[in-house]
């Protein structure tokens, strides 16, 4: 049995945790209350090299701007790293910026999940270096398969995917949320309007996917001439969401790209 050490305990470290089922797991975090949440199967440890020591497998679940410090007290620890291979799940963290926070070339995959992860709907996209095996991949891969859907992108795609899955997530949030304000100042003033909305939400997902069809295609089939669907989508239009939506991706991009450099 392969041996996990989670080097962070937040959310996505539970999240991951919890579709591993049956495994070898040791996790460190320096807020020791974040332990309370886990199972009394899992084991802690008291420091990061610990934890690296102790796994073959190391999912640095930190934020990006802790990196640089866990990084520097594996590598001034002297503990040994042969033979074990590192996740990172932070945006703009490449996996040369492990290895060189580390002080040498390690296996390293690089993935970017999102928040509904938490409730086994998860999207991650991964990417690996050189020095990672096909075997190694694959079973990372399985893990994050079996709590959403994965992907395997070209590492110079993973900042860009931020903005399309994992920042994305935010903005269907607000979306949601502008729709269901807005329908009960006109009036509807349902305790049920958000689940409304939300079942709205994932129905129109489904439909793109079941159906094959396009999302313009879509649009047109909803769209009667001179109905209440072209007057809204005319607005939309007229309003420039579109664009708004390609400015925030592109912010998005651009900040992973500024912590790709800071780290």
């Amino acid at each position: 049995m392969e041996r996990f050490s989670f080097i962070g305990a937040g959310n996505m470290a539970y999240a991951i945790i919890g579709g591993m089922g049956k495994a070898d797991i040791t996790v460190y975090d320096k807020n020791t209350e974040q332990y309370k949440k886990f199972s009394e199967d899992i084991k802690t440890a008291p420091s990061p090299e610990k934890a690296v020591e102790s796994a073959d497998f190391i999912v640095l679940a930190v934020k990006p701007q802790n990196f640089k410090e866990v990084l520097s007290e594996i590598r001034e620890s002297g503990v040994s790293l042969e033979g074990k291979t590192f996740i990172s799940i932070a945006a703009g963290v490449s996996t040369a910026s492990v290895c060189e926070g580390l002080g040498r070339e390690v296996p390293v995959i690089r993935t970017m999940p999102n928040t509904p992860l938490l409730i086994g709907k998860g999207v991650t996209a991964l990417s690996r270096n050189s020095y990672v095996s096909d075997v190694d991949f694959k079973k990372i891969f399985d893990m994050f398969s079996s709590i959403g859907e994965a992907f395997e992108l070209p590492e110079s795609k993973m900042n860009a995917v931020i903005a399309a899955t994992s920042s994305a997530p935010a903005y269907i949030y607000y979306i949601i949320d502008c729709i269901a304000k807005e329908a009960v100042a006109e009036g509807i003033d349902s305790p049920e309007i958000l689940k409304m909305v939300c079942a709205m939400v994932k129905g129109s997902a489904d439909m793109i996917i079941s159906s094959g069809k396009t999302p313009s295609e879509l649009i047109r089939m909803v769209t009667s001439p001179n109905g209440t669907t072209e007057r809204a989508m005319k607005v939309l239009y007229e309003q420039g969401l579109d664009k708004t939506i390609s400015e925030a991706m592109k912010a998005c991009t651009e900040r992973a790209e500024e912590l790709s450099k800071e780290l």
